[in-house]
């Protein structure tokens, strides 16, 4: 910020403002305005479940979902990019066709497999939170938490990836001890 010019603008957009983005705002912009939009998804087209699940079951369980939500896209959430990578490699080897999406990728590779997902090439779509803010995934049918997100704001992010545009979606959560 230092290296910008004092005179500029500057927009700052984001689903949720927590204390620290308002600080950073308050502190690097001059006079902010706040706009705030109507939701684009309607709480009551979401349908959210949990499955209290021994770690070791998590993978077969994550495996029946998606066979038992065919008629759309599914997006599976992990906590790190090493569960990002081993739960998708496993997927693909149980024939399902599922691809990895997170922050160590290559911003050419990102393209190529959001390219792919939107195309209806791939079924699951498994990532890290880097997916949850930001991308227009269109007719995400089925989020999947295998990991639960650290804090609310990153639920309310990675759910609303569904039930966008007046479409039902479906939520659900495999919660460890």
């Amino acid at each position: 910020i230092s290296r910008i010019p004092r005179q500029r603008q500057t927009l700052l957009f984001s689903a949720t403002m927590s204390q620290d983005i308002m600080e950073i705002a308050r502190r690097h912009m001059s006079n902010p305005e706040k706009v705030k939009m109507q939701s684009y998804i309607d709480k009551s087209k979401i349908i959210q479940h949990y499955y209290e699940v021994d770690r070791y079951d998590k993978f077969s369980l994550l495996l029946s979902v998606p066979k038992k939500e065919v008629n759309g896209l599914v997006l599976v959430f992990c906590s790190t990019r090493q569960f990002v990578d081993v739960v998708s490699k496993n997927l693909y080897k149980n024939n399902v066709r599922a691809q990895a999406l997170h922050g160590g990728i290559t911003q050419y590779r990102r393209k190529e497999v959001m390219d792919a997902f939107h195309a209806g090439k791939l079924d699951v779509l498994v990532a890290s939170d880097v997916a949850a803010r930001g991308l227009d995934i269109k007719n995400v049918n089925l989020v999947v938490n295998y990991d639960i997100p650290k804090t609310s704001q990153e639920y309310v992010h990675r759910i609303g990836r569904t039930a966008r545009a007046g479409c039902e979606g479906k939520v659900i959560s495999l919660l460890c001890p």
